[in-house]
């Protein structure tokens, strides 16, 4: 019988295929108005564990989640030292230091419509250098870590940064990023370049906090149906930087995840190359049929989400969805390398008895005798 796991010891046996006590469970993020909603059915009047870094996790504490992601460490734009202040286009869009072009919507929300490093010349001319967050950043991390992650064992709360591709693409525009494949200027491969040396150097300072960690990385890479590049493409300008990269955590004693949208089926075979150690989101509703990679490729990667948030866990009902959940975890957790979750956001309209439902799901699963124990 295996013993009590902390919520990070948990998260860490599934990435290492290792039997632990349960089945992990992990969410991306709740977004605002699911942790309002739930605060006010479930928590009113009660006592809770108030956890909360760049995102509030109350609430996934509150629902026994095992593990989730921070973005707030990711690579930033040193506007200080070189001045820049976002610029409102004739049209109204906003351009960021990031190069990223926005335009706000009339819910008063803001939406990427573009890129503006539409050149070498202007990216290095016009726009600030990306750096790592300031010192005091990790300081803080390391704080709240050290208390709210190891002390405490709330939650565990891992960072997650840019990738190479996500990165980059959005800030270059879609249309020049598919020139800079096509007819190479040198602007792709700087970008790249530029990110994965601040990425280093950020997996360094989150190491020096805890050499154990897990570093995720966020880089959508395919739509619904298809891929955004090749894996071709994939090997030529992300796989060997993503390799000597993912070399440096594991050697240091670290831990890697993607997470990724979309119809990513013919990257994984790129992923395992590199040595990505977690794939996280797996999109059912992009046709990613996890029981079928888990036979192909379940002894070389570890997974992380698969249940669908755009409408099972919006329209399904709670025996709908617990359906689904055993029959995943019946699939997979056997070969003792699932992180269980949703693909993406607990989403602001998800009925909280949905997501109940799964998480409860997931806790009643023996992994010892591989069954459901209501």
């Amino acid at each position: 019988m295996t013993r009590k796991l902390t919520h990070k010891e948990r998260f860490l046996y599934a990435i290492n295929h290792e039997v632990a006590d349960k089945l992990p469970t992990y969410a991306f993020k709740a977004e605002s108005g699911f942790i309002k909603n739930y605060k006010r059915e479930r928590l009113r009047g009660k006592k809770y564990k108030r956890v909360r870094f760049g995102q509030d996790q109350t609430v996934l504490v509150a629902l026994g989640i095992d593990a989730t992601t921070d973005p707030t460490l990711t690579n930033m734009m040193d506007t200080h030292e070189f001045k820049f202040k976002p610029t409102i286009r004739t049209d109204g869009a906003i351009i960021q230091p990031d190069g990223l072009v926005y335009k706000r919507a009339s819910d008063g929300r803001y939406f990427y419509i573009d890129g503006a490093w539409t050149s070498l010349e202007i990216r290095e001319e016009q726009f600030p250098p990306r750096i790592p967050p300031p010192q005091e950043a990790f300081d803080r991390f390391e704080r709240f870590y050290n208390e709210k992650v190891i002390k405490e064992d709330n939650i565990y709360v891992f960072p997650i940064i840019y990738g190479l591709h996500e990165g980059n693409w959005l800030n270059l525009g879609y249309v020049t990023f598919a020139k800079e494949l096509r007819k190479p200027t040198g602007l792709l491969k700087k970008t790249i370049h530029e990110l994965h040396k601040v990425n280093i150097e950020i997996c360094k300072r989150l190491l020096d906090i805890d050499s154990e960690m897990v570093i995720a990385f966020t880089d959508d890479i395919a739509q619904k149906g298809r891929l955004m590049i090749s894996p071709e493409q994939f090997r030529k300008h992300y796989l060997p930087l993503y390799k000597s990269l993912y070399n440096m955590i594991h050697k240091r004693g670290g831990r890697t995840m993607i997470h990724t949208d979309g119809k990513i089926d013919k990257l994984i075979p790129c992923y395992i190359e590199m040595g990505l150690d977690l794939l996280q989101c797996l999109e059912p509703a992009a046709g990613v049929d996890l029981i079928a990679l888990n036979e192909q490729f379940g002894d070389k990667i570890a997974w992380n989400g698969n249940i669908d948030v755009s409408v099972l866990l919006w329209r399904g009902t709670p025996e709908e969805v617990r359906i689904e959940c055993e029959r995943i975890i019946k699939a997979v957790a056997p070969t003792n390398n699932l992180v269980f979750g949703p693909c993406t956001d607990i989403m602001a309209w998800h009925p909280i008895e949905n997501i109940e439902m799964l998480y409860s799901t997931a806790r009643a699963f023996n992994l010892q005798n591989e069954k459901f124990e209501y």
